[in-house]
């Protein structure tokens, strides 16, 4: 093994492929979305999410503002929206109109795209500056799935069907993972 002792993670891809998500929120005056790759649960009980940004980021400001925001999960034939909203700011494109992107407000005011299999809408709890970045996180009070492409268990659980999940592998390239490469290590 070899040392380097001097690197970010701005072009450190060894830690890739990452799920790549689309985060939403709306302030009151302007809707948001961004495409992240550092996001994380970060409690069971109750049940928080966290997403990573920048505070240079249009959308920073607007998820402080709006004190909620939403995660959605996108399966990879839609790949081509999360790097389109990934790649354009909202400080001077209106992504919703621009890019014709169809959603429905949630419950606590946050847009809920069309074409996810999965949405956590999460109430703000708190952030905190780590560096470059904001962690912020909130408590998932809402679920919002797919059926087609989300089972509810009798458990109570989603489990994905037949998802092509988008993984960002960086420097714009996507990749997902398929149904023959899953393989089952744990005994149930």
């Amino acid at each position: 093994m070899r040392a380097l002792f001097n690197f970010n993670f701005r072009r450190m891809y060894a830690t890739y492929p990452r799920l790549a998500v689309v985060a939403t929120a709306y302030d009151g005056e302007r809707k948001t979305a961004l495409s992240l790759v550092w996001h994380t649960p970060l409690s069971f009980d109750p049940p928080v999410y966290s997403v990573s940004v920048a505070p240079k980021r249009f959308s920073h400001d607007v998820i402080l503002r709006a004190r909620t925001f939403a995660v959605h999960f996108f399966p990879y034939e839609r790949a081509k929206i999360v790097e389109l909203i990934g790649s354009t700011s909202g400080r001077e494109v209106d992504k919703f109109k621009e890019f014709g992107i169809k959603h429905f407000m949630s419950n606590l005011q946050n847009p809920v795209i069309e074409g996810a299999y999965l949405v956590l809408d999460c109430e703000y709890l708190d952030h905190r500056l780590v560096g470059d970045h904001t962690l912020i996180w909130g408590e998932v009070k809402t679920v919002y799935y797919d059926p087609e492409r989300v089972e509810l268990g009798e458990d109570g659980g989603l489990r994905l069907r037949n998802i092509s999940p988008t993984l960002y592998v960086g420097d714009g390239i996507y990749a997902t993972v398929s149904g023959e490469s899953l393989e089952r290590l744990r005994k149930s």
